[in-house]
């Protein structure tokens, strides 16, 4: 082909509607059309995407093709669609000596040549030139960036280009009255260092104008004090940074305020905070109120009734809710107002000599202090006649402590729980002045008689020693020794019992635990220490049956710390097997092939072949085994029956 046309851009007016705009130039490749959406209004320019927001087709035609915008990016009527050439600047062509000439290839290449130079020409076409007449002498500046900023480009005195001062970074301006009938003055000054431009005028006055309409009044400032943000969270946490929040969603049942040590605007608030409980006043150390910005009518107040507690990055202040009204939401701005309550006053009362009978109108609360008297002085407490020294219970049973004189330690008298249901009088010894003995101290009990003949005679009751021991070295005889409850490990020697055990003997020595004796002194039977084996040291006689206890163990594999006896029915192959074995235990075992299944026998088992024979067979068979050591090869004897069913 020839290049006849020499257009290289194509430029339409949206309409909002059209999605295909033409292009009437040859293109090599999709890529060599840049499709770029003008601004009418600003000038703005923005370069579209391929693909993204528009597809290409007629690639390789003389005559062009179009550009087809895809949905959601079709021109609009303020929009300028420009498509513009810009051919790859490569050379793809390659000339192969003494292959055919490739005349279609060598003309492509021409055309791409040609129509690279359409685009450079139009590119120069849109440059700053002079005529063909006009000369500069020099059209290059070799001023570096930071050499050439904030100046402009122009022409020396000889035309030829040239870097120099010129912009005006500032503009300043005075006015100044001149009475009416003066003479109007200006001046201008530019500073070139600085690129500022200053004027002043000096103007005429004129008449006073109207006073004009009054502005429209201003937002309402903010309430005084604190200036926080409202968080939501009801956790034991640091509200985050400026931020306030209650230990309960519901306003009226908070009792705890959590405040960060910052507020709002950065500055640390932790002192201020940490001083709300400073003042000692039994109702309340002061007054919160917390109220949302901008919304008076949302409020809360509360009374500080408790201590403020340093958390490490917030406060927790215990508080009890007073009033509030409306809905603090989160990230709410909130401002905090605190007033101290004055310290509860001393009085002026420092002694009831005046009043020879004072009564109290209400309970006497010493709060953190104590009744004290002076110079060796007794403090005396008289109930008439029948009346007592009551020390009530207030949460707890009343307790009566006696203190040493350093008060570290002391003796304690505390009343039975109101769930026992009991009353008891303690009553103290008569006679000559005595001492109570100590059940702790080595304090001894002489001349005392528990009952006639130093015995503890039948309805005695009950002894009680809590977590005590009653030790002796005598013999307890007499009646029946009854145990109620289990034994423990560690016991020495120790009689037990449990529901479901019955009777328990606990022990620990250093060659048996438990050890039984006839009246000879001689051991029947023990169970040596640690283990679980119980040993019978002579025959043992049985009056009636004896009857061993059978284990079903389908699987062919008999733990022998389990019992001595089997029953085992087979469902399948198996081999037999015999774990935690014990030198010296034998057994019995009721072997049953439910189906000609066959047998066969671990290492540790000595059986003939034979007999695995003829138990593989379906039938019953007695099978009896001897242990003849606790491990190792053939150590578990079995001999086996013919089959029996």
């Amino acid at each position: 082909m020839t290049v006849s046309s020499t257009t290289t851009k194509n430029s339409y007016s949206g309409n909002g509607s059209a999605t295909e705009f033409a292009y009437g130039f040859k293109i090599f490749d999709d890529d060599d059309v840049t499709v770029i959406i003008r601004t009418n209004a600003t000038g703005a320019e923005a370069t579209k995407t391929k693909t993204t927001h528009y597809t290409v087709s007629g690639v390789g035609s003389a005559s062009g093709g179009n550009v087809t915008f895809t949905s959601g990016n079709v021109p609009t009527s303020a929009q300028t669609v420009v498509l513009i050439r810009t051919t790859a600047r490569t050379q793809l062509t390659d000339y192969v000596p003494n292959d055919p000439f490739p005349d279609a290839s060598h003309e492509d290449a021409l055309d791409k040549l040609t129509l690279i130079t359409q685009e450079l020409e139009e590119n120069i076409g849109r440059s700053l030139k002079v005529s063909q007449t006009n000369i500069i002498a020099t059209s290059e500046f070799t001023d570096d960036a930071t050499a050439r900023a904030n100046k402009i480009l122009g022409f020396d005195s000889s035309g030829n280009l040239v870097v120099t001062e010129g912009k005006i970074d500032a503009v300043t301006s005075s006015v100044s009255a001149v009475s009416a009938g003066g003479t109007p003055t200006a001046s201008a000054t530019y500073s070139a260092s600085s690129g500022a431009l200053a004027l002043a005028f000096g103007l005429v006055t004129g008449n006073t104008g109207a006073t004009g309409n009054t502005g429209s009044t201003g937002a309402a400032g903010s309430n005084a004090g604190l200036a926080l943000t409202f968080s939501n969270s009801t956790s034991d946490a640091d509200p985050g940074g400026g931020k306030l929040a209650f230990n309960n969603g519901t306003v009226s049942s908070a009792s705890v305020i959590f405040v960060d040590d910052n507020d709002d605007n950065g500055v640390n608030i932790s002192t201020f905070v940490q001083s709300f409980d400073d003042v000692s006043n039994a109702t309340a150390s002061g007054i919160i109120l917390v109220t949302k910005e901008g919304t008076a009518s949302t409020y809360a107040m509360f009374k500080v009734s408790g201590a403020v507690t340093n958390a490490s990055g917030y406060s927790k202040i215990a508080v009890t809710h007073v009033v509030s009204n409306g809905t603090f939401s989160n990230n709410d701005g909130i401002t905090v107002q605190f007033s101290y309550s004055g310290n509860d006053g001393a009085g002026s009362l420092t002694n009831v000599v005046g009043d020879t009978s004072p009564e109290l109108g209400g309970d006497l609360d010493v709060l953190t202090r104590d009744i004290v008297s002076s110079s060796n002085r007794s403090i005396d407490l008289a109930p008439h006649g029948t009346g007592t020294v009551i020390v009530r219970g207030n949460t707890n049973s009343g307790t009566l402590t006696l203190n040493c004189s350093d008060n570290s330690h002391g003796q304690t008298l505390k009343a039975q729980l109101h769930s026992s249901g009991i009353t008891n009088t303690m009553l103290l010894p008569i006679g000559a002045s005595s001492t109570l003995v100590s059940l702790i101290s080595a304090d001894t009990l002489t001349n005392k008689t528990l009952s006639t003949g130093g015995s503890i005679t039948s309805g005695f009751g009950t002894i009680d020693t809590g977590a005590s021991t009653i030790t002796t070295t005598g013999v307890i005889t007499g009646g029946t020794l009854e145990a109620t409850t289990d034994t423990a490990a560690g016991d020495n020697a120790a009689i037990g019992y449990t529901g479901a055990e019955g009777l328990i003997l606990t022990g620990q020595g250093s060659t048996t635990d438990v050890t039984i004796k006839n009246d000879a002194d001689a051991t029947v039977a023990s169970i040596a220490t640690g283990t679980t084996i119980f040993t019978l040291n002579d025959d043992v006689a049985v009056a009636g049956r004896a009857v061993a206890h059978v284990t079903t163990d389908n699987d062919g594999s008999f733990d022998l710390a389990v019992g001595n006896d089997f029953k085992c029915t087979t469902a399948g192959g198996l081999t037999l097997t015999f774990t935690n074995p014990a030198a010296g235990q034998s057994g019995n075992i009721m072997f049953i092939n439910g189906g000609n299944h066959a047998i066969a026998a671990h290492a540790s088992v000595a059986i003939s072949a034979a007999s695995l024979t003829a138990i593989s067979a379906t039938g019953t068979y007695y099978l009896a085994y001897y242990c003849s050591a606790a491990s190792g090869n053939n150590t578990i004897l079995v001999s086996a029956s013919a089959a029996l069913t």
